[in-house]
């Protein structure tokens, strides 16, 4: 038992290293890249915006991006099903869209998706069968650009100056990687420090490890700040509809067809849901689909698009390898601390709980740095900050186990 316990620290403590050198060499090279003055193109771009009760914030999130993104034609995707559950007869989204945004500003469009079920990716995939009804003209689909965000999104207003400049270069997957803190000082004591660990989880393995491009790394794809060119996206069979989270099935989609994700340096700061219940709900929704990595692997191999079986083996490991340590970091971090009190090494208690402060401190420190240099913020990094997000982590896999238990047939709608 102390042998193991003594591994697993010095395991825990050369990834800790690793993990500090590697932001430090990150924010080094993007320094300078950062600054730059991005060019513009002749490629097109489409935002869409798909809602589901989005009553409160879809207005200021219309004049949001009709500031940033200026002429970019932006697409509202309505659902029926909102309207099929207005029992109150209340002003739906719908409503909201035609009464004071569509008047309101050019470019904007908004098309209702007819179906009564179904979930955020039906309705992608409908307005994508209907975008040259929407938009009265012809699409040229290599030279087309889906911008895939949420209704409460706030994407850096440099982002679609860098987004140009990426499809400049022939890049077809661009991802834009989001950090948690939008409501950071509304939030309870336990629920900063859960938003200081997703935005741990989204810059190191998204936003970094697509900067480093290694085919060995764990990459993703987020729903929300997803940009893809259309002809890409009708080759996979455009977004999925059989899981719940469309963007980890694309993840594995992208590594079976060696395409690349080419991340922006511009960060989208999201919400982190206000109380622990609808947390919990958020994160097992995640869950449930990235626990099902190999039917997602079996799916796709069925649809004739393994076409790199190496990486997209490669990736359905990486996947299998998240949802292990989403769900046993908490369990193994338990079975060695109560390892140690039953065999009374409290010496070594002593360094699991130092090991463990000691990752949680550089892990914190390091997220909130990028933040701070990417987006111009000044988070602070305090003692009470990181006891927020060892607590946090030490019940990360609530969620998990919440999905495991509980095995909803319906996908919860995180609200806001």
């Amino acid at each position: 038992m102390k042998l193991c316990i003594e591994i697993i620290i010095a395991l825990m403590l050369s990834y800790t290293i690793f993990a500090y050198i590697r932001t430090k060499i990150f924010l080094k090279k993007v320094s300078k890249q950062y600054k730059k003055q991005y060019k513009t193109n002749n490629k097109k771009i489409v935002i869409a915006i798909p809602v589901l009760r989005e009553q409160k914030c879809i207005c200021d999130t219309v004049k949001y991006f009709k500031e940033i993104a200026q002429d970019i034609p932006i697409i509202l995707i309505t659902t029926q099903k909102e309207i099929n559950e207005n029992k109150n007869k209340q002003k739906t989204t719908q409503d909201i869209i035609n009464e004071k945004i569509l008047g309101k500003y050019e470019n904007v469009y908004c098309i209702n998706f007819p179906g009564t079920k179904g979930y955020m990716a039906d309705q992608i995939n409908y307005m994508l069968e209907h975008l040259e009804e929407i938009l009265n003209s012809k699409v040229d689909l290599k030279n087309t650009y889906l911008a895939l965000y949420n209704a409460d999104s706030r994407p850096n207003e440099k982002t679609f100056e860098e987004i140009k400049e990426k499809i400049e270069k022939g890049n077809k997957v661009i991802q834009q990687y989001s950090y948690c803190m939008k409501n950071y000082e509304k939030l309870s004591y336990i629920l900063k420090g859960f938003a200081i660990y997703q935005s741990n989880f989204e810059l190191k393995t998204g936003l970094i490890n697509s900067y480093f491009d290694s085919r060995l790394l764990y990459t993703h794809v987020v729903g929300h700040g997803l940009i893809i060119e259309l002809e890409t996206l009708k080759k996979l069979g455009n977004f999925n509809t059989t899981f719940w989270c469309e963007d980890v099935y694309l993840g594995l989609q992208l590594k079976f067809n060696n395409i690349k994700i080419t991340p922006i340096l511009s960060l989208e700061n999201i919400e982190t849901p206000d109380n622990l219940k609808k947390l919990i709900k958020q994160n097992s929704v995640w869950f449930k689909t990235t626990s099902q990595f190999l039917k997602i692997y079996k799916d796709i191999q069925k649809r004739g698009q393994a076409h790199d079986k190496i990486s997209g083996r490669i990736g359905t490991f990486n996947e299998f390898r998240c949802a292990i340590n989403w769900l046993f970091f908490p369990i193994m971090l338990l079975v060695l601390v109560i390892g140690a009190i039953l065999t009374k090494e409290y010496n070594l208690l002593l360094v699991i709980l130092i090991s463990y402060c000691i990752y949680i401190s550089i892990n914190t420190i390091s997220t909130i740095k990028i933040i701070n240099v990417l987006d111009n913020k000044r988070y602070n990094v305090d003692i009470k900050t990181i006891i927020s997000v060892l607590l946090a982590t030490s019940i990360s896999n609530i969620g998990p186990i919440y999905s495991i238990v509980v095995n909803k047939k319906e996908k919860y709608k995180t609200e806001r």
